[in-house]
Order: C-alpha cells, then structure tokens, then sequence
C-alpha cells in the first residue's frame, strides 16, 4: 500500500521535525509569524492531532481525542505523545491486507460520504507534507538557513 521506503520517511518525521526545532528557544516555537497564523508548536500538534483524529478516530474507531497546543510544555512532551502514535499508524499501514486497505470509513462530519483506510492514511502522509513546509518556512524566518532536503523520497 505504501512503499517501504515512504514509510520509513513517514516514521521518521516526528523525530526528524523536532529535531530541527530544537535549537530554538520555546518562546520562539510558540510565537506565531504574524496575525492568524500558527506557531511552529501549534503545527505540529495538529499534525499530530490530524493523525489521530484519521488513524485512531475514523480508520480504527477510538474514542475522539483532541490535542490543544497549550497542553505541552516543550518538544520533548509533544514527541512522547507523537512517537508511540506515529509507531501504531505505521504498523497499522504495514500490516494492512488488501481488503483492510479497501474497506471504507465514513466521515464523522458527513457519513454518506466515505474513503477508504489507503485513501485516509495517504491523506495522512501527504497532509503532513504541507505542514512540514509550514514549519521550515517558520524556521527560515526564524533566520535557519541549513534546513535538509525531508522529502519522502531522499
């Protein structure tokens, strides 16, 4: 369903994106960029967020869980909670059979309309991507200029 090797990107990317905010001050990956606009630690708790709510919510059919940015306190709290949840939506993408794959959720806004579990994780990985961006742009303002090429495939 995923390649091997989008995989290994995806499940890398916790650490990865954390990793490079690390030099930066908390204040700093908390101050939004302008009016209206995320903090680098509010992007990445609704990356987080985002996967949870697809993986866990809609594929796997958990009770709904909403992250709010102000519940964590530093990179490290923020990556013990996306770690071991990036963990089960990998194994959960590896470990699907064809007609796991296939089978359709409906939307929890609207349930006439519907995807299915390959539909939901690519969403997933590709929604990642965009606020992947957000966040190197926020660290280039933030004056970082030896950002690394993450795409998924390197």
């Amino acid at each position: 369903m995923i390649p091997d090797r989008i995989l290994r990107s995806f499940s890398a990317l916790p650490e990865e994106l954390t990793g490079l905010c690390r030099p930066h001050s908390w204040a700093e990956l908390t101050t939004p960029p302008g009016e209206g606009m995320r903090s680098i630690r509010d992007i990445l708790v609704h990356m987080m967020g985002a996967e949870y709510s697809w993986i866990q919510t809609v594929v796997l059919r958990a009770p709904r869980r909403r992250y709010r940015p102000e519940e964590f306190e530093d990179l490290d709290a923020i990556l013990s909670v996306w770690r071991p949840q990036r963990e089960a939506t990998v194994a959960l993408a590896a470990g699907l059979s064809p007609a796991e794959a296939s089978s359709r959720r409906p939307f929890p806004w609207d349930p006439t309309q519907t995807a299915s579990v390959e539909e939901i994780i690519w969403h997933v990985v590709t929604h990642e991507q965009y606020h992947r961006g957000q966040v190197f742009t926020r660290l280039a303002l933030l004056g970082r200029q030896d950002l690394p090429d993450q795409d998924l495939l390197r």
